[in-house]
């Protein structure tokens, strides 16, 4: 009977405490846009919690009035808030203005615009791989640029780590995803096909590199990728 008695006023308190929790969310926009931002780092210093913004930018994190909450990322400037009650009780909507760009060079020493950001996103994103917080830089491919940052996954079996994994897989994807658009980004592909528009969107679409391949590749080889795609498209080739 006492067992009951203690089982039964855990789970009282347990109920108790998820009652009394209380989250902020919302979305979190590009300034003066209707432009969302996935995977904006938000963190509640008082509370020391984290949380990243989602495919479509929104967000939820654990919070309670008076708490400061920091959103960050790389590209944009940072944003602190102090939570009130009122925006407890309805979405609050975020807005980051873009960070002037400071590298105007192609490269800067011996790295890339691309590898700079790639090392930046991996500090942002720091306290979602564990201890390890140094980034490193991947050396291991053929191809001579952009080679980015090495995500070495947190193995855990309690779920925050699980939850933790799940997040460093997405970054991992979207890592993978910036490294394709820096080797085939438009500015490049326009002045090879001199598509503009709807057309060049359409065709960087349909014929968009692996990220297996970019790694792969040297220069040459993406230009010539592209010079013979160009040449299907044209012929109307699907």
């Amino acid at each position: 009977m006492r067992y009951i008695t203690c089982l039964f006023l855990l789970c009282l308190l347990s109920c108790l405490r998820s009652r009394a929790q209380q989250f902020l969310t919302g979305k979190v926009y590009k300034e003066n846009s209707t432009e969302t931002l996935l995977s904006v780092s938000i963190h509640n210093i008082t509370q020391q919690r984290y949380d990243l913004s989602d495919e479509d930018g929104s967000y939820r994190i654990q919070a309670a009035p008076g708490d400061h909450i920091a959103f960050s990322s790389v590209g944009y400037k940072a944003d602190t808030i102090t939570v009130t009650t009122s925006m407890l009780t309805a979405a609050y909507p975020v807005y980051m203005d873009v960070r002037p760009q400071t590298l105007q060079a192609v490269r800067v020493g011996e790295l890339s615009n691309y590898q700079l950001d790639s090392v930046d996103r991996r500090k942002e994103y720091a306290w979602v791989y564990g201890h390890d917080n140094t980034p490193r830089m991947a050396k291991d491919r053929q191809g001579a640029d952009g080679v980015g940052v090495t995500l070495n996954i947190f193995r855990n079996t309690s779920s925050a780590a699980k939850q933790r994994i799940h997040l460093e897989k997405r970054l991992e994807k979207e890592e993978q995803d910036y490294y394709v658009d820096f080797r085939y980004n438009k500015d490049y592909v326009s002045k090879i096909t001199k598509l503009k528009g709807d057309s060049l969107t359409e065709f960087m679409r349909r014929y968009r590199p692996s990220y297996d391949y970019c790694r792969r590749a040297a220069n040459v080889d993406i230009l010539v990728y592209i010079s013979d795609s160009y040449k299907q498209y044209m012929k109307g080739d699907n």
